[in-house]
């Protein structure tokens, strides 16, 4: 057998995992359209550029993280390891920027950063993610936090906290970098190394450390919240009375910043509380006013988040959440006759247009081994052909849980199945609602139909 493995830092997603991940892609999906977000695509391969001018060339991301991709003698591309400056680069290659404002996106794709595997940190991951360009208000950093804590409410994940703080604008911002650094300069030899660097390229960096040693400096530092302009207080305050005014639950943490240059003002995080996590994120965002005017276009407000799908789904799955039906199929056919291929495919066929999920057996085993097959592959029903009572226009359906079976006319079996296992539900592609003039006028009570004053 040969020896081969998926990359380092890398995973598989088999059949049930895959199966969770469409799930809850799909609730994702369905909420962010109706938070009025539809769907963008960006290509796996960007400039690199595109992310080195927003991420910041300081970040861990663009410093040691990113995937450089080389295509002959084309280089200066990179393997796309966030959605916010791609979708950015779309956004105005496409002359969206020229469109009415705001404009909000919806984007779900697999990312990739050299980062140091551990848990639920992979080097490719999935990630859902929202942006909303071209809007200051404060309302828009609301929308992203509920949308984020309902869409985990919706799928029943209960064991996060939400952690919200504001770094200031980029005006602001220059009198706080500088307090910082004047602070942690006087206390250089007690920081970490790592922490040491920051000081120097962003400082704000230094209360994101996870290194013990540094932990006591960082908590005696000035609070950035002490630092900011009226500007900012006031919109932070916007925020917080909004969130509290949806019942959103939230905890103001004067240390949480984001590794990216990108982000201004509102920064949150949704962080699970379980022990075992330490601390990680399950999805995370906030604003950033400064991001196109990094990209040399006009400058337009922006605010976002994203969410880790691995992290969601590990966390529902420890939780003990059913997030997806078991993609096993549900119903198997075999037969007796070595040489009917055809005819279990015919009787496949009608099953699957109901919506069961059915695999055949082609093979010429015996029938009992044809059975043990089905059984071991999961499957809840036989449908079994070829035998001397299953001609003439009649099948065996036999539950192969609770070991019965009863001869059926060809003409039932889809009824059949159907007392045994439940057809799944058969995506179709959109079809027009129905003529509003042709239903109910409304509820009793209502006032009549307002003129427009202009006709």
């Amino acid at each position: 057998m040969a020896s081969y493995q998926a990359p380092r830092g890398m995973r598989d997603l088999l059949p049930e995992e895959a199966a969770g991940m469409d799930a809850l892609l799909a609730v994702v999906q369905a909420r962010a359209l109706r938070y009025g977000y539809p769907r963008m695509v960006t290509p796996v391969v960007e400039e690199r550029r595109v992310f080195i001018k927003t991420t910041g060339e300081s970040s861990d991301v663009v410093s040691k993280e990113m995937y450089e991709v080389r295509l002959g003698g084309e280089g200066d591309l990179a393997l796309r390891p966030e959605a916010t400056p791609a979708i950015a680069r779309a956004f105005l290659d496409a002359g969206l920027h020229r469109s009415p404002r705001p404009q909000r996106f919806f984007a779900y794709e697999a990312m990739f950063r050299g980062q140091r595997p551990q848990k639920l940190r992979y080097r490719q991951f999935w990630q859902w993610d929202l942006e909303c360009f071209g809007a200051p208000e404060a309302s828009v950093d609301v929308e992203i936090i509920d949308f984020t804590n309902g869409l985990f409410r919706e799928v029943g994940l209960t064991g996060y906290e939400i952690r919200l703080n504001t770094i200031g604008d980029d005006r602001c911002r220059a009198r706080v970098r500088e307090t910082l650094a004047a602070y942690f300069r006087r206390h250089l030899d007690a920081l970490s190394e790592v922490s040491k660097r920051r000081v120097e390229t962003n400082v704000l960096r230094v209360l994101d450390s996870k290194e013990p040693q540094d932990r006591p400096l960082v908590d005696g530092a000035p609070a950035i919240l002490d630092l900011l302009c009226d500007e900012d207080r006031r919109h932070f305050a916007d925020v917080r009375e909004g969130l509290t005014g949806l019942g959103v639950p939230f905890t103001v943490t004067p240390t949480l910043v984001r590794g990216l240059d990108y982000y201004t003002r509102t920064v949150v995080e949704f962080v699970l509380t379980a022990p075992e996590y330490e601390g990680i994120a399950v999805a995370g965002g906030g604003r950033y006013d400064g991001l196109f005017r990094t990209m040399g276009a006009e400058d337009m407000p922006g605010t976002g988040i994203a969410g880790g799908m691995d992290v969601l789904y590990y966390a529902l799955k420890q939780e003990g959440v059913a997030v997806a039906e078991d993609p096993k199929p549900d119903v198997y056919v075999v037969s007796a006759r070595p040489d009917d291929a055809a005819n279990r495919m015919q009787l496949a066929a009608p099953l699957r247009d109901a919506g069961f999920t059915v695999a055949i057996d082609y093979s010429t085993r015996p029938l009992d081994r044809q059975l043990e097959s089905a059984v071991k592959h999961g499957a809840k029903v036989a449908i079994i052909a070829g035998t001397p009572e299953a001609r003439g226009g009649y099948v065996i359906v036999r539950d192969l849980t609770k070991k019965e079976q009863r001869n059926t006319r060809l003409a039932a079996v889809v009824t059949e199945v159907g007392r045994h296992v439940r057809p799944r539900p058969l995506p179709t592609l959109w079809r027009p609602p129905a003529d509003p003039d042709q239903m109910e006028q409304g509820a009793a009570g209502e006032t009549p139909y307002l003129q427009d004053p202009r006709d």
